[in-house]
């Protein structure tokens, strides 16, 4: 499994380094986060303060789907990637950040299976 966080490929072989590096992570307040499994899904993470949003992708080249928040939130936060870029995406895609780090770590231990105790969405 690969770990990119904020252009960075990080070295995570046990769910204990994962967790250390979940804290970490969480001390920045903008980040792009990405976990990958060889020639299999990813999961995405975007934050901006309290703002964050998953977006899971089966495989290489899929549309994916992202995380559905409060439907009831308006407007759009930017998020800024690693390559500079900025999104705006709707905050109704906004999960609580607690959510996001479950979501990881079930992706992690599960070899890339979509937490399904959140609501996704196409996007």
């Amino acid at each position: 499994m690969e770990i990119t966080f904020n252009g960075t490929t990080l070295s995570v072989t046990s769910i204990e380094e994962l967790s250390s590096a979940l804290d970490r992570f969480d001390l920045e307040q903008q980040f792009e986060l990405w976990i990958t499994v060889q020639n299999g899904p990813s999961l995405a993470m975007l934050r901006n303060l309290d703002h964050a949003l998953l977006m899971y992708l089966r495989f290489n080249g899929d549309s994916g789907v992202v995380t559905k928040g409060n439907q009831d939130k308006q407007g759009t936060c930017a998020y800024t990637l690693t390559n500079g870029e900025v999104n705006e995406l709707p905050l109704s895609w906004c999960i609580d950040l607690e959510q996001c780090y479950k979501a990881i770590a079930y992706f992690v231990v599960n070899s890339g299976a979509r937490y399904d105790f959140i609501t996704w969405q196409v996007a």
